[in-house]
Order: C-alpha cells, then sequence, then structure tokens
C-alpha cells in the first residue's frame, strides 16, 4: 500500500491560489436586488370588487392556461429588455406596467354590448360605503347575472397600449425608505400602484417618453449627463419634438422648465402644462420639443390594486385566468444562464434559495405530463434574445426560487384618456360577468 505525499502549500503559491479564485468570483454573474417585496398582507391596498378566487372554484380552473394563447390569439403586450440602452434596476417597473397594458389589451379584445359601465361606476360607490355586493360561487354566481356585459373574447383589436416606464422612473418617489423608492435602483411593483393610483393618477402611452433606463439619481452610465430628461417636468411626462426651429421658442433662460424648476409630483403635472399653453406662445426647447397638454396625453388609470396570499395558488390562477397576468418576486440567480426548459423539474438544490431580487410577470401555466406537474409561465424584462423568446417556465407548487410569495395586480380603470360617453375604454371587472369568464 502506497502512501502519498504531503502537499507542500508555499505562501507565493497560495496568494496565486488566491488571485485567481478572486478574478474566477468576480466572473460570475451578480444579480442586484432590483425588486423589493412586500410582507403579506400588504400595508397597502384598494380593493372594490370580490377576487376571482371567491367566484372561481379550483376546480373549475384549466390543468393549462396562459394569455399567450387563448383561441389561437395572444392577449400579451411586447416583451420589454430593462437593460437597453443601458443598465437600470427597473424590473419592478416593467413587471407592473406589462401586467397593467396587458389587462387593458385582455378587456379591450371582450366583444359585448359593455353596457352596465355606469352601473358598475354606481356598485363601486356603494362599495366605497360598505355595501357589499354579494357574490355566489360558479354556477350560483352566473344566474345572477342577467344581462351579457363582457360577451366573448374575440381577438385584441390593436394596437396595444403599451405604458412609459421612464414616465414611473421620472415622476416615482425617491424616498430613503426602501419600499418607498421607485428608481434604477430598485422599487416595489405593489408601491408603484399605490402611488399612481393615489397620487400620479394615470401612466401615459410610451410614445409619449422612451426609456432611456436612469431615474434623476443615477450616476452611472449616460445618466448625469441626461439629468434634465428625468425630472418630472412637464416636459418629462409626454412630448412631441417638431423640429429644430427655435423662432417659436422662448429664451432659455427664462424657462422655468428649461432649468429644471418645473412642478414636481405627477398629480400637478398636468396643471402645470395646462397653464403654460393657456398663457399664450407654447414653449419649446432648443430642438423644438414641447409638453404635450395634459387633456391630450393618452394614458391608462388604475382602479384597483393588492396582493395574493402567498402559497394560494387557487388565488394565483383564479386572479390570472380571471383578470389577467400578475407580477411576482423570485431569486434571478439561476435565470442568468437559463436558456430553456422548466426550471427545477431537475430538482436542483439551489431552486430552495427563495430571497427575492427581481421582479417578473406570470402570464399562465403549463402541464409537464412527464413529472405530472404543472409550471408557471412567467415573461422577463430581459429581451426576446434571453430564455425562451423572453419568457421561463418553473415548476409550479413549491415556491422555488420564491415564485409564490410576493405578489401584485392592478386593475385599469380607463385608458386612453378619452370618454366616449359609452363603455369602450372603461374596465368592467369579470366578477360583474362571471359567465363571460367561465365560457372562455
Amino acid at each position: 500500500m502506497s502512501v502519498s505525499a504531503p502537499i507542500s502549500i508555499t505562501i507565493p503559491s497560495l496568494l496565486l491560489f488566491s488571485t485567481i479564485a478572486l478574478s474566477l468570483l468576480t466572473t460570475i454573474p451578480v444579480t442586484r436586488a432590483q425588486d423589493h417585496p412586500i410582507p403579506y398582507p400588504p400595508p397597502v391596498d384598494h380593493i372594490i370588487h370580490p377576487l376571482p378566487h371567491t367566484y372561481l372554484a379550483s376546480t373549475t380552473l384549466p390543468q393549462e392556461f396562459t394569455w399567450q394563447d387563448v383561441n389561437g390569439h395572444s392577449y400579451l403586450t411586447r416583451v420589454r429588455n430593462q437593460h437597453v440602452p443601458q443598465y437600470c434596476g427597473s424590473c419592478w417597473a416593467h413587471a407592473a406596467l406589462s401586467s397593467l397594458a396587458d389587462r387593458v389589451k385582455i378587456m379591450r379584445s371582450y366583444r359585448g354590448p359593455r353596457q352596465n359601465c355606469h352601473q358598475q361606476a354606481e356598485e363601486e360607490a356603494a362599495q366605497a360605503q360598505g355595501m357589499n355586493r354579494e357574490m355566489l360561487i360558479n354556477k350560483e354566481t352566473e344566474d345572477d347575472v342577467t344581462q351579457p356585459i363582457l360577451g366573448e373574447l374575440g381577438p385584441p383589436p390593436g394596437p396595444d397600449i403599451d405604458l412609459s416606464v421612464q414616465y414611473i422612473l421620472n415622476c416615482g418617489p425617491k424616498s430613503a425608505e426602501p419600499h418607498h423608492h421607485l428608481s434604477c435602483h430598485g422599487g416595489s411593483t405593489l408601491r408603484a400602484y399605490e402611488y399612481i393610483h393615489s397620487t400620479l393618477k394615470f401612466v401615459p402611452e410610451d410614445t409619449c417618453l422612451q426609456y432611456i433606463a436612469c431615474s434623476d439619481e443615477s450616476d452611472e452610465g449616460w445618466c448625469p449627463h441626461v439629468r434634465s430628461l428625468t425630472s418630472c417636468d412637464t416636459w418629462n411626462v409626454c412630448r412631441t419634438c417638431d423640429g429644430f426651429s427655435t423662432s417659436r421658442r422662448k429664451a432659455n433662460h427664462n424657462n422655468p422648465l428649461l432649468r429644471g424648476e418645473g412642478h414636481k409630483g405627477g398629480g400637478e403635472v398636468g396643471v402645470s402644462v395646462e397653464g403654460d399653453i393657456e398663457g399664450g406662445e407654447e414653449e419649446r426647447d432648443s430642438y423644438g420639443c414641447r409638453a404635450i397638454p395634459h387633456g391630450s396625453i393618452p394614458n391608462v388609470t388604475i382602479s384597483e390594486f393588492g396582493s395574493i396570499e402567498p402559497g394560494n395558488i387557487h388565488a394565483i390562477q383564479a386572479e390570472i385566468y380571471a383578470r389577467g397576468p400578475i407580477k411576482t418576486s423570485i431569486n434571478a440567480e439561476l435565470l442568468n444562464n437559463y436558456s430553456g426548459g422548466i426550471l427545477c423539474s431537475d430538482d436542483d438544490p439551489a431552486c430552495l434559495d427563495m430571497s427575492h431580487n427581481h421582479g417578473v410577470s406570470i402570464v399562465g401555466w403549463g402541464y409537464d405530463s412527464s413529472r405530472d406537474k404543472q409550471h408557471w409561465i412567467i415573461r422577463n424584462s430581459w429581451g426576446h434574445y434571453w430564455g425562451e423568446m423572453g419568457f421561463f417556465r418553473i415548476e409550479l407548487g413549491s415556491n422555488f426560487l420564491g415564485v409564490e410569495e410576493n405578489f401584485a395586480w392592478a386593475t385599469p380603470g380607463t385608458w386612453m384618456g378619452r370618454d366616449d360617453g359609452g363603455c369602450l375604454n372603461t374596465y368592467i371587472d369579470p366578477s360583474l360577468d362571471v359567465l363571460a369568464v367561465s365560457l372562455r
């Protein structure tokens, strides 16, 4: 029997080993904490209508369902990329606004008469006073609806109404408390919904304001050089540039908007815009850019927002099935090298790390017959080239990577800022027409 000679480690070789190890560690992708989870029950919510799990029994939900394909149509808005034109930790905003825009697209696709939106407004007012509308479960609830409201879910009408992430970065609060901070350095989707609902009042469509991946406190990349484009001034809510002529603009030194002294704080933005234009000559910068008047800004409002009990699979699936995609948090370390397949179906122990650092949106669920397991279908915000054309799948029911712990949802109120006197631009909660949901 031979005995191996002892290994001699000299100080220089130890230093070399340490240097190599440190070099290897620095090449490992590190996922920054972009998403700030909110505990359940949430500190803020605004719920008017019955939640979907109260009128959709778990036994009525399909084994597989995704808004990517309902009767041959996709009801999802586009996949975004939060890292273009440069890195910005705004996953919370991308997940928030993509899910909200999806729900607008879904509602616009219903082909019913939509004649009861004013009745809905009256019911909401009554509910706000504590006079809750009695809801029954499943068939009993269907019988309670005497006239169709939503009707059949038809082809999406198009074009999609995508929402401006940059607006939330510009106009969100920059608080020292992490859960209230909304910027490229992280934020909370639930807090974003609350701030839009209570303070900003709306989100403009994204052709109003292009994403530049900067917020006003960002010092990375080119952000210091575009600081004037990250304030919540009227120019940075909705703008257009008509040309390079300066003949119709006022001198820059007399223009408070160009000096960065415009109004802040969301809800007051529209007032300052109208005041500037009503005063006479429109204010423009040296490139011919001007703010769009408040009443002409295409936008979406929020009617309700809330969270979902962690681990309540029935409530999660019912919310998605009845009203549309939702935001969740996840530990994104395993996503860095993901190229396809069902995450955690290989029982990787790394899946048990449930620390949250990334916000994404669940758009549905599928079924893997080989394991007799369901899985979530989730849209990321890293572009089409990543994963499965911007999506990934992860096994359902075990809270892998913390995917079933931290949720946020919102329903739209109105969109595109127009009131046609009817219901075409007004959200009708599916609880008012459960039959339409059940027959999908």
